[in-house]
């Protein structure tokens, strides 16, 4: 009787854990299960910083910010927007970066922006939340196309280094129109995988999908001093942009 009584006490434990969703959203057991296939997750706003506008008023260029830190030892940090046309946002192997991360996206309406992070117990850690607006930010095409200087300015990589007690902060932005290919007329066009190296050691292998903004901007942060930063982005184009810091 107690080996039943325990069991039915996990089996609780584990409905409650996969049915505490924060914020109800009818695609997102099939979104979440196409990104990590039938591995266990939990709902953990506590450890998941997310921070987004109270209102987005410009949803063509959308601030959010992501902290994770408290989950250590964090492996794999993934981002994406249950009501997006593109859902998946960014997809980091952290490799020897924390689980932060700063950029800017675009949505098609208010949406709920879910954090994934991997922790070395292979649990992901779910945290979410939502992001008012009007809409429309994946309806109107780039607007960097239209720059006269567009094809000298296409690829212009600009990244700063700052010095943390233990580790840097990369701030680093392109110049690139990120064209999600929704438009009638337009095809994607957008930088899909970024790879942040220390010399020759890979600090992070990153995708990113068309619904990060135009000139796409992104903060992350080391888990150790950087000597020699080389960051290469690539677009689905074929092309390849580099850029080394010191």
């Amino acid at each position: 009787m107690k080996h039943i009584f325990l069991l039915f006490i996990l089996f609780s434990i584990s409905l409650n854990a996969q049915n505490k969703n924060p914020i109800i959203s009818p695609i997102f057991d099939d979104l979440i299960k196409s990104i990590i296939q039938n591995d266990k997750y939990i709902f953990d706003d506590d450890n998941i910083i997310l921070k987004v506008p109270d209102f987005a008023d410009n949803p063509f260029q959308v601030p959010i910010y992501v902290n994770g830190m408290k989950i250590l030892n964090a492996k794999r940090l993934v981002l994406f927007a249950d009501y997006n046309p593109i859902a998946n946002i960014i997809d980091i192997k952290l490799e020897h970066l924390l689980p932060v991360i700063s950029t800017n996206i675009k949505i098609a309406q208010e949406t709920p922006l879910r954090a994934l992070i991997l922790d070395d117990k292979n649990i992901w850690h779910v945290g979410s939340i939502n992001i008012k607006s009007n809409g429309g930010g994946c309806d109107i095409s780039a607007q960097s196309s239209n720059n006269y200087e567009y094809e000298q300015l296409l690829g212009k990589i600009k990244t700063e280094l700052f010095q943390k007690e233990e580790g840097n902060r990369i701030k680093t932005s392109i110049f690139h129109p990120m064209e999600t290919g929704l438009i009638f007329g337009t095809n994607e066009f957008y930088i899909n995988s970024i790879i942040i190296k220390d010399k020759d050691k890979v600090l992070a292998n990153i995708k990113s999908t068309s619904v990060i903004s135009e000139n796409p901007r992104f903060i992350f942060e080391s888990k150790n001093k950087i000597d020699d930063l080389n960051i290469e982005f690539a677009d689905n184009d074929g092309n390849i942009y580099k850029e080394q810091k010191k």
